[in-house]
């Protein structure tokens, strides 16, 4: 295992202590994708285990803004496979050359503690909530990386709302450039998911990706 992911365990085993068994605790090793999780404690919550795959936020980030230097993303929601409502945040490792190889990854269930907090406002009729959460999901914790690039894809292309056999060129370019800038390429078999989703040749997607990078680099 990579030395600057290693000596994140220690820390995770720290933070599950913390938290308490209602936070899941994840490290990812980023050089295998389809089994990127290492260390997992209360892999329950999301129903994940040693060997699972990368998630979709973690994905996009290495794509896009792999090259800076954010080294966290905070408190945002995400949902487990059952589709129930986690809060999470993630911490990327980096090595010597600032390249993400790693990150640690956390995910509350606070079911019970807002079924408390529920009970106990309607105790108190005058109370009125300060800070109403965000239910934006920015992140799926599934634990099959196949799973997550057919659920990326098809969300994508439903966005249009238009069957892939009458999408237009414009259409289809727009949906290549959007998973591309999701990170989904860079997974194992999305070019050919995405070419039978789009009714196109797997060359046809080969040539959109590289007019896009093109485009960026220009």
């Amino acid at each position: 295992m990579n030395k600057n992911i290693e000596k994140f365990i220690t820390i995770a085993d720290f933070l599950s202590e913390v938290l308490g068994p209602n936070t899941e605790i994840v490290l990812h090793n980023l050089t295998n994708y389809e089994k990127s999780i290492v260390h997992i404690i209360n892999g329950h919550i999301s129903n994940r285990k040693i060997g699972d795959s990368i998630t979709d936020l973690v994905l996009e980030f290495i794509e896009n803004e792999s090259k800076g230097n954010q080294q966290y993303v905070c408190n945002y929601n995400s949902k487990n496979i059952n589709g129930k409502l986690l809060y999470s945040s993630t911490y990327f490792i980096r090595d010597e050359n600032n390249t993400i190889v790693g990150a640690l990854c956390l995910n509350s269930d606070y079911e019970k503690v807002e079924k408390s907090l529920s009970f106990l406002s309607s105790l108190l009729p005058n109370y009125v909530e300060k800070k109403s959460l965000k239910t934006d999901i920015k992140e799926n914790l599934t634990s099959n990386l196949k799973e997550l690039t057919l659920n990326k894809i098809d969300t994508i292309i439903n966005q249009f709302e238009v069957p892939a056999n009458r999408m237009t060129t414009k259409e289809k370019t727009e949906v290549i450039q959007t998973l591309n800038s999701s990170g989904i390429f860079n997974t194992r078999g999305a070019v050919q998911k995405v070419a039978q989703r789009l009714n196109m040749s797997e060359p046809s997607i080969y040539r959109y990706i590289n007019k896009i990078k093109k485009s960026k680099t220009t």
